[in-house]
């Protein structure tokens, strides 16, 4: 086949990027928010789409009807009922939100529709025709110029109507334009009921092109970022050519990546290394322009989720050593598995509330650091490395991959950090941890079992182990937390230009975060590595990621203890073994999206903080009814503990604005 068909044939995977691209434009001109959830929304409405006509037997009108009707009160319901309420929220709170949603939908589409990958019927006929000598499918050419026909029709919209000069007078000053009569919850909702029924429309075109696949099309939110980016999030007409051309371009390089003997063969032959490319123009973009995302005119008032120190420094880590020997040395085989699991799931957790919960830094790619150091981990370990020396440099080796994914953050933070981690987690998987020649045959690798000295560690023996580690990586982290060396990084978090006037490098705690918080991903992995035996990349997803960092919003992202939580949430951990047991295994995203959509609202600070609001209420309680004179001296001394608190959550105020 010549270069000139594959690029045709692009157009249909191109016209795809386009329309989601112009739904991620349209939602973020109205509203702000980059929704994450945009190819799960394509995805959930793919599904209803088909089961109405291939399953209820209705017919292509009807079923398109109550499809995009489906996904535009979709968008309503989630504007109004979400993201409504967290207008004048951080952009982390916001992004979580969109980061729910995608889970939810995605264990929604689980447990109410077949999720195996299949290729329906076509929507549009797909007869191939001849351009310039060329035989390309119909559909690939109509999905196109669908794209076409909406980017003019929304550029018309915007420029010519009274709702389109709307959406940009909010996006210029959304104060100003309120004083004006305009309302910016009304443009919100028609935003994001917009964008979803055009994420629904691509759902549903491409999945006869693609095939219908439930994370495949979920995934599809991370090269659409790229044609979104190179739109600046502000043009439609670019974001439909963006999209087109890395559609026609990521088919072409499958025409590359089947030339034998040349030396570009390696980089672009495997599963994959095709689909990195429009993430890989995510990451550069941001490196090189610095900030592609428009500044808007509003301010975020709210602030970032609190960061308590920790209250039982001492007891805590000794009731953990207690209650984890209890249940190790008495727990069944299957429930001490999954115990390990949680173990090295808090670790990655902890990583986690450094980078982004002390620091700041909006990090998605911590599981992908993980699967460094499983990765790592298999390739050492049957080399004949000894088991403590492969843990340490497993970490090591993703030590400095986090150093590399922490280089954006010196030129770009909040939403465009997310971005750029989460383009690299997305590389990871597609394009390394996938990658037959790195880890054996189908990506699995065995991992030699641990050993010290000679001695193979039982299953029991290396849960006191994993056990151990998790220990000593807590009571460091609180112990930092409390440090003046906290209280800087914290600043950092709060408010990096008054923190760099205050004589702070920004840089180098960045970095230093990314590094270290990357190091405990890394020794994570090693520990899922020798806790199954075997390398999978499939424990190290995309998903594995943002379900790490939704359990930690939701325990409490700016606490050591809020780890727990996450931890107890991770694939695979305890939580994971209680479903299954009730055999409601198919309900973890469901309950993972829903908590965190609760919990963003109701209560942001996580639940690890609900203990320090007890007994704030108590203390306002026992102030009202007049303490008693040794209470009195207590209460005078209690302000110079919550200054020092204030000083380190909250203090560095205002914020700055979200980017």
């Amino acid at each position: 086949m010549s270069v000139l068909q594959f690029a045709l044939l692009g157009l249909g995977l191109g016209g795809a990027y386009a329309l989601l691209a112009l739904g991620l434009v349209a939602i973020y001109r109205g509203t702000g928010v980059l929704n994450f959830s945009q190819g799960a929304v394509a995805m959930i409405s793919a599904y209803v789409f088909f089961a109405l006509r291939d399953d209820l037997g209705w017919s292509m009108l009807p079923s398109s009807l109550v499809t995009f009707a489906f996904a535009g009160v979709l968008g309503l319901a989630f504007y109004l009922l979400v993201m409504r309420q967290l207008r004048n929220s951080p952009v982390l709170a916001r992004i979580i939100a969109t980061l729910a949603l995608l889970l939810l939908l995605q264990g929604l589409a689980t447990l109410l529709f077949e999720v195996q990958t299949r290729t329906p019927v076509p929507v549009v006929p797909s007869e191939p025709i001849d351009i310039f000598g060329v035989s390309v499918p119909t559909d690939r050419l109509i999905l196109a110029a669908v794209a076409i026909v909406l980017a003019v029709a929304l550029a018309m919209l915007s420029r010519r109507t009274r709702v389109g000069l709307a959406v940009r007078a909010i996006s210029d000053s959304e104060k100003g334009a309120s004083l004006n009569g305009l309302s910016p919850v009304l443009i919100g909702a028609l935003t994001w009921a917009l964008g979803f029924v055009l994420a629904a429309v691509a759902g549903v075109m491409l999945s006869p092109i693609a095939g219908l696949d439930a994370k495949a099309l979920t995934l599809l939110v991370v090269p659409v970022f790229a044609a979104a980016l190179l739109a600046r999030f502000t043009s439609f007409g670019v974001a439909v050519v963006a999209g087109l051309g890395l559609g026609m371009v990521e088919s072409v390089l499958q025409l590359v990546s089947g030339a034998e003997g040349s030396w570009y063969t390696w980089l672009w032959t495997g599963p994959g290394r095709t689909q990195a490319l429009p993430a890989l123009v995510v990451v550069l973009a941001m490196i090189f322009s610095g900030r592609l995302l428009p500044a808007r005119g509003e301010f975020v008032r709210g602030r970032l989720p609190i960061s308590l120190p920790p209250r039982y420094r001492v007891i805590g880590p000794v009731a953990a050593l207690v209650i984890g020997l209890v249940f190790i040395y008495s727990a069944r085989p299957s429930w001490l598995s999954a115990g390990v699991v949680t173990l090295a799931g808090i670790l990655i957790a902890l990583s986690v509330v450094l980078v982004t919960g002390f620091v700041g830094q909006i990090s998605l790619a911590q599981v992908a650091f993980a699967g460094i150091g499983g990765m790592m981990t298999a390739l050492l370990s049957t080399a004949g490395v000894p088991f403590l020396l492969v843990v340490a440099l497993s970490g090591v080796i993703a030590l400095i991959v986090g150093l590399l994914v922490g280089l954006p953050s010196l030129r770009v933070r909040g939403p465009s950090l997310a971005l750029v981690t989460l383009s690299a987690a997305f590389v990871c998987q597609v394009a390394v941890f996938s990658d037959g020649r790195l880890l054996g045959s189908k990506g699995f690798n065995r991992v030699a079992p641990a050993s010290i000295f000679g001695h193979e560690l039982s299953d029991t023996g290396f849960a006191v182990f994993a056990l151990l580690i998790v220990i000593v990586a807590a009571v460091l982290l609180s112990a930092l937390r409390v440090s003046t060396l906290g209280r800087r990084t914290l600043a950092v978090r709060e408010n990096e230009s008054a923190a760099a006037a205050a004589g702070i490098d920004v840089k180098h705690f960045k970095l230093a975060a990314f590094a270290i918080s990357a190091f405990m991903a890394g020794v994570g992995g090693s520990l899922l590595g020798y806790q199954a035996n075997v390398f999978s990349y499939e424990r190290f997803t995309v998903f594995e990621s943002l379900n790490v960092i939704v359990m930690a919003y939701i325990g409490g992202i700016g606490m050591v203890s809020g780890a727990i939580f996450a931890g107890l949430g991770a694939g695979g951990g305890l939580f994971s073994q209680l479903l299954a047991a009730g055999e409601l295994d198919d309900y973890h995203l469901v309950i993972a999206g829903g908590a965190l959509l609760i919990s963003v609202q109701l209560h942001p600070d996580g639940l690890a903080s609900l203990a320090h609001t007890i007994r704030e209420r108590r203390g306002r309680g026992t102030r009202k009814s007049g303490p008693a004179p040794q209470a009195k001296a207590a209460a005078r001394a209690e302000p110079a503990r919550q200054t020092d608190d204030d000083d380190l959550s909250g203090s560095l105020k205002p914020s700055l604005p979200s980017q």
